[in-house]
């Protein structure tokens, strides 16, 4: 009996110990997950706040260039109503301007340094919205996209529109009326003075001219409404950054 109390006693003691070191075990893996998710949470907080800024960036940036096209697309309509009304030679000098105007596009330069880091370095599976990484996954596609319409509507502009123009009209005088905005401290040396010569254009060549106005405009309209589902795009991920990070 006395044998049995002791064994009795080793098991419970032996027990004891397998318990204390399966719990501490257990506490210690415990602890580990609860560091490396705290680890996670902080690098995808990180991650978000980055994406926030290039994203609210990209957001000015795109406003501006929808801001500069729409007068693009408003001198492609007043030069077409001064074609039908034969009204070139009564205004030259807003002719132009116009001229000026709608060479003037903009084109939406996006920074994608941050979401592109992300989504080309696997970093993706750290955000744990499923909706945001499928939208960060398509950003970059979009972008490319887009930079389609916008290399067509520059190469129309350089090889039909542009050499159209030179031959009839006085583009020197744009010179008179050109604004540089990235020219702040006034480096550029424009002409000062207006053409000696007046524009050319023969009544057989009004079609062309509002044609080739047509196309240049209608060129320009794919890259207007691609920025302006490029801002809604914008917007759209900004939420969703929004509500992860108020989380």
């Amino acid at each position: 009996m006395l044998a049995a109390n002791k064994l009795s006693k080793y098991l419970l003691y032996a027990l004891g110990e397998i318990l204390l070191v399966v719990i501490g075990i257990l506490l210690a893996l415990q602890i580990d997950n609860w560091n490396q998710q705290r680890i996670e949470d902080s690098e995808e907080v990180e991650l978000l706040t980055a994406l926030k800024g290039e994203f609210l960036n990209n957001l000015d940036v795109l406003d501006e260039s929808i801001q500069a096209n729409k007068e693009v697309t408003e001198s492609c309509f007043k030069l077409t109503q001064l074609i039908r009304a034969d009204s070139l030679s009564e205004v030259p000098e807003l002719v132009d301007q116009l001229l000026v105007n709608i060479g003037d596009f903009y084109s939406f330069d996006a920074r994608t340094g941050i979401s592109g880091e992300i989504v080309n370095s696997g970093k993706l599976a750290i955000l744990k919205n499923d909706a945001l990484r499928e939208q960060l996954g398509n950003w970059l596609t979009i972008i490319e996209d887009s930079n389609q319409d916008i290399l067509f509507r520059s190469d129309n502009y350089t090889i039909n529109l542009m050499p159209f123009l030179m031959k009839r009209f006085p583009l020197a005088n744009g010179e008179l009326t050109k604004k540089l905005d990235f020219d702040r401290n006034n480096y550029l040396e424009t002409y000062q003075e207006a053409s000696p010569f007046q524009f050319d254009l023969p009544k057989e060549d009004f079609m062309e001219f509002e044609n080739q106005i047509w196309h240049h405009k209608h060129n320009h309209d794919y890259v207007v409404i691609n920025e302006l589902n490029l801002k809604d795009f914008i917007k759209s991920t900004l939420q969703m950054i929004e509500g992860e990070l108020s989380k």
